[in-house]
């Protein structure tokens, strides 16, 4: 018996050493961002813990490089942290391609934040992460985006207008709440599932126009919390030239070809860069689009 037990302690001392070496968490400052270089199973990546900087204009970098290694940043924040929250500088943050995630109240009151560009493959916005940023008005986003959280968007009274990808499956109780946006564009076919009302202010549903992508109408029109919309429309995402829901290639030549007069289709679809003409510059414009450019 006194055998079992010694070697069930070894078993689990040893287990334990050989978790311990492959996974660790170490906290590193470059220049003006501090963050936890993390290494597990043989996985590098990074979370950015915190902004000390003063610039208005930041960048967040791609990587990190630490200790002969290079992490790429795929998280901003985590659950123990808020890395822009209280900022008083910033006016202007474009996050890294890699990022998969925005924390909760990762950038919440901000009082002079005015840009938001987010990152190509980021995933989820958590819960109040923009919450109260008083200046926010401008906010890109891309589609691979699926969540953003209740509150995430809430009290930001500069924000009159946002385009929502093709990805967003889910949004979060008040996500708008007391967020006056005029123009709501949605890219995706198939409505978002809301966990709540949008906005606590009734009215807001009878002043905020909404645009849905062709051929949903219909759906939105009869989905839950869509439903309350009082103004909502078909409208193609612009560069999608062949309304199919998709801005590629089949869009350039479709467009090339309007230019060489083979086709004609409405100029509100082939004035990509509305300048009332259709011509070369319309092609530059739409590539730059289909390159996340524009």
């Amino acid at each position: 018996m006194k055998n079992i037990l010694h070697y069930s302690r070894l078993l689990i001392i040893g287990v334990f050493l050989l978790i311990s070496q492959q996974a660790y968490a170490v906290r590193y400052q470059s220049g003006d961002f501090v963050f936890d270089c993390n290494y597990s199973w043989g996985q590098l990546n990074a979370t950015l813990m915190r902004y000390v900087g003063v610039s208005p204009d930041v960048t967040i970098p791609e990587t990190v490089d630490f200790d002969g290694n290079t992490y790429p940043v795929l998280y901003i924040g985590d659950e123990f942290s808020t890395p822009f929250r209280d900022n008083p500088y910033v006016e202007s943050v474009r996050l890294p391609d890699n990022a998969l995630s925005l924390s909760v109240e990762s950038f919440s009151n901000c009082p002079r934040l005015d840009t938001v560009v987010l990152g190509r493959n980021l995933e989820r916005i958590e819960a109040y992460a923009f919450y109260h940023c008083p200046k926010l008005s401008q906010v890109k986003t891309y589609n691979k985006l699926t969540k953003i959280g209740e509150f995430a968007f809430a009290e930001c009274p500069s924000l009159s207008s946002l385009t929502l990808g093709r990805g967003v499956l889910q949004l979060g109780k008040y996500v708008f709440d007391q967020t006056p946006i005029q123009s709501l564009t949605l890219l995706n076919s198939i409505p978002a599932i809301c966990e709540g009302p949008l906005n606590s202010q009734a009215q807001w549903y009878n002043t905020c126009q909404v645009y849905v992508h062709i051929g949903s109408l219909e759906a939105y029109s009869t989905a839950s919390e869509w439903l309350r919309f009082s103004n909502i429309d078909e409208r193609a995402e612009k560069g999608d030239v062949n309304t199919d829901g998709m801005v590629d290639i089949s869009d350039v030549n479709l467009l090339i070809n309007c230019i060489l007069g083979r086709f004609q289709i409405d100029i509100s679809l082939s004035d990509i860069n509305q300048d009332s003409n259709i011509d070369i510059a319309d092609v530059s414009h739409l590539i730059n689009i289909m390159l996340g450019k524009d």
